[in-house]
């Protein structure tokens, strides 16, 4: 048996009565998890507590030559105060966690990964502050623990290069640049801490392109990394505001 402290990232039914769960921990990183009897009268884990970034601690074990593990035992290390009862928290929180996933494929031990996620979760869930800009910070701040944080910003740059991370004093032979308004966004969010997240007044359509261009960021540099389908949602969520 194993013990770990945990971030719930995705579930998907998988019979009428199981699940089959992504979990990031901070003992293995990234695992697979089959829970069944989940909505049995019996059983001793519920739905609620498989909420998108719920903060666990766990006991599991791996069973023959599967990837997936049993969890034998649970509880909320840290129940949610706000996060799930905030629309825009929410989407938010939805977003964050199909980042996450899309970003982190390895069963490996990260634990300050793990330090970085788990307190920024707390910090969105707690935050009495407009959370509209969080997620363009969390993924900015992402980018330290995956191995392409921007370089650090030079006075009178041009423009950022999102091939290679730069910022430069000439346009690069390609269209992967930011320019401008977008430029002195991402300088922004590249010096801005969490508390000071209430400073920020983008528009809602820098805030898209700002998007965009984490998105196509992340694309030149995780091979494996996909369009995400709740981008859409959050977005939808904010233009409503």
């Amino acid at each position: 048996m194993q013990q770990s402290r945990a971030i719930v990232l995705n579930k998907i039914n998988y019979s009428e009565t199981s699940l089959i769960l992504k979990i990031y921990t901070e003992q293995e990183g990234l695992l697979s998890f089959i829970v069944k009897g989940i909505r049995g009268k019996k059983g001793k884990l519920r739905m609620a507590q498989f909420q998108a970034l719920n903060l666990l601690e766990i006991d599991y074990k791996q069973t023959g030559k599967s990837d997936l593990r049993f969890i034998l035992d649970l509880k909320i290390s840290e129940p949610f105060s706000d996060l799930l009862f905030d629309p825009i928290k929410r989407a938010v929180a939805l977003f964050l966690a199909e980042l996450i996933q899309n970003c982190i494929k390895e069963e490996e031990q990260n634990t300050e990964l793990f330090f970085f996620l788990h307190q920024s979760i707390h910090w969105l869930d707690l935050s009495k502050d407009s959370c509209t800009h969080f997620h363009l910070a969390f993924m900015m701040k992402l980018t330290r623990y995956l191995g392409f944080y921007p370089m650090k910003s030079i006075e009178n740059a041009l423009c950022f290069d999102l091939q290679t991370g730069e910022f430069l004093m000439h346009s690069p032979m390609h269209n992967y640049i930011l320019l401008d308004k977008e430029l002195k966004g991402w300088n922004d969010l590249l010096n801005c801490k969490y508390e000071n997240l209430k400073n920020l007044h983008f528009s809602n359509q820098l805030k898209r392109n700002l998007v965009q261009a984490l998105m196509d960021y992340y694309k030149l540099h995780l091979i494996h990394f996909k369009e995400l389908n709740s981008q859409h949602i959050l977005q939808q969520i904010f233009d409503d505001e």
